[in-house]
């Protein structure tokens, strides 16, 4: 293989790296983010849902697009990775919360905003195990032909069972119609997920 042919290929393969590192990093904030801002409860006219459900749900598209711009090996491997991003921030958070604070207003002010409920920290994990991995094994399976109506099919049913769990999880006891909660979510993750779909496409570029 001659030289200009050897560089070529060192150079799409540093295109690809690059292009996973972003959807990676995406990935990765996508969950932090979403567990830090879940416990703000949004209501719209009678749509009531948490306030991370734009960011994770668009966590469940890029898993796929990197199913499909690389393998199903490292999709697996990225949602490891956001389980260890969550124990992490979560742990962070709250070493935090047990360091002494400057002023008692200061220190209630960091526990309003990022004090951990167990319940949301558990909530959050068995939802992201039972709906990331569904997801994955579903746009992995090949049963369905075309890849983007494998990823549409794919997400709207891993979001089901996120927003069940989480719910159920998170709110039994504390919130009392779960599942007006449950379809009030769910319609609105459908809503995002339709919409979002054809930004999967984008992966026929990213190659």
């Amino acid at each position: 293989m001659s030289k200009f042919g050897t560089s070529q290929i060192s150079t799409e393969k540093a295109d690809v790296e690059r292009r996973l590192m972003i959807l990676t990093t995406l990935f990765v904030t996508g969950i932090v983010v979403s567990n830090v801002i879940a416990a703000k409860i949004v209501k719209i006219g009678v749509f009531v849902f948490p306030a991370s459900i734009l960011s994770y749900t668009f966590t469940f598209i890029l898993s796929n697009m990197v199913s499909d711009i690389l393998d199903k090996k490292y999709s697996s491997y990225l949602i490891w990775m956001g389980f260890l991003a969550q124990a992490v921030a979560s742990g962070l958070v709250l070493l935090g919360l047990f360091m002494p604070a400057e002023s008692i207003d200061r220190g209630e002010a960091y526990r309003l905003l990022l004090g951990m409920n167990w319940r949301f920290t558990l909530a959050s994990f068995c939802a992201y195990g039972a709906s990331q991995f569904l997801n994955y094994y579903i746009f992995n399976s090949k049963l369905l032909k075309s890849k983007f109506v494998a990823n549409l099919v794919s997400v709207l049913i891993a979001q089901l069972f996120d927003t069940i769990v989480f719910t159920f999880v998170a709110f039994t006891g504390v919130y009392p119609r779960l599942w007006s909660m449950i379809l009030s979510q769910y319609i609105i993750k459908v809503i995002i997920v339709v919409v979002a779909n054809p930004i999967f496409l984008l992966t026929k570029k990213l190659r």
